[in-house]
């Protein structure tokens, strides 16, 4: 596998428009390892294009470029801090917890690894949203 670099894709970068929010992981040097090589799509249905650069996770919409999250390692292989995109042109997501959740997809399926159970969050976020008709 080649590890994604910028140049492999069309990318877009981050809008001024932004929030953080930061989630405490870190990942064993196995998992790191893997999270470097970042991802090029290969078919259509592939919505993602990943690429690691100075210790920044790059986090692209594979069919416009878009810029969605920049995810900062530190040093100890942590996560630092998330940046993603409040560009409502690019962006309509307004949710940091559902932002939170998307941002570990990505790293689970880069690392090969779930650390988290995504669908119990999407029952309960699912739920809530139907209360709230």
């Amino acid at each position: 596998m080649n590890k994604a670099i910028k140049s492999d894709w069309k990318t877009l970068d981050m809008p001024e428009k932004t929030a953080s929010f930061s989630i405490d992981i870190g990942l064993t040097e196995g998992e790191f390892s893997a999270l470097q090589n970042g991802h090029i799509p290969c078919e259509m249905e592939d919505k993602w294009f990943e690429y690691f650069e100075n210790n920044i996770l790059y986090i692209h919409r594979s069919w416009t470029g878009i810029c969605i999250y920049k995810v900062r390692f530190s040093t100890d292989r942590r996560i630092e801090e998330v940046v993603v995109n409040r560009d409502s042109e690019q962006y309509r997501e307004t949710s940091i917890e559902r932002d939170k959740v998307q941002v570990m997809m990505r790293i689970n399926s880069l690392c090969g690894k779930w650390r988290i159970n995504v669908k119990i969050y999407k029952v309960r976020e699912i739920k809530r949203s139907e209360q709230e008709r």
